[in-house]
């Protein structure tokens, strides 16, 4: 099965007529890179270093340039922008916050992970396989790409079945 849509339709299907968290203030994609913009000021109870980052720079930007796929995990470049705060000091920071909104969503914290590359950029890894477990029975995903704001997946099928979101 192979499924192209573009990035807004991708993200309605993701999110099953929901809405996105309240962090997430926006999302986008051109190209091959999303851009979403967090509001740090809707956290609730964030730690100290939070809400002096949130101070400095309420609005976070993020953009993730696709990179590669390879055993049902996508790897993403991130560019973080919070003001003038150089955000790979801040990493441990941006990694427990990713954590604790997979987890306030119901989500296992290793869906996406992210880490310091060797050259000191940033690296997002997302595990498209263990997301559409989440979902699915028998559907293996194969190939993952976004190119010109269009999100690519193919993937096999053996026994298909859809989860309804929450009876997981």
């Amino acid at each position: 099965m192979h499924l192209t849509v573009p990035f807004p339709e991708a993200l309605e299907l993701a999110l099953q007529g929901g809405t996105l968290p309240p962090i997430v203030a926006s999302a986008s994609c051109s190209g091959s890179t999303v851009r979403v913009d967090l509001d740090l000021r809707s956290i609730p109870s964030p730690s100290f270093a939070l809400r002096a980052i949130t101070a400095l720079a309420p609005i976070v930007r993020v953009l993730a340039t696709f990179r590669s796929f390879e055993a049902g995990t996508a790897t993403f470049d991130l560019v973080v922008r919070a003001g003038s705060i150089p955000v790979q000091r801040l990493l441990n920071q941006f990694t427990g916050l990713i954590a604790a909104q997979l987890r306030s969503h119901g989500l296992p914290e290793r869906l996406a992970s992210v880490t310091q590359g060797v050259d000191g950029g940033l690296i997002a890894v997302v595990d498209l396989q263990a997301a559409a477990a989440l979902r699915t029975r028998g559907l293996t995903v194969t190939r993952f790409t976004i190119d010109e704001g269009a999100i690519g997946v193919a993937a096999t099928i053996h026994g298909f079945s859809v989860q309804r979101a929450g009876s997981v």
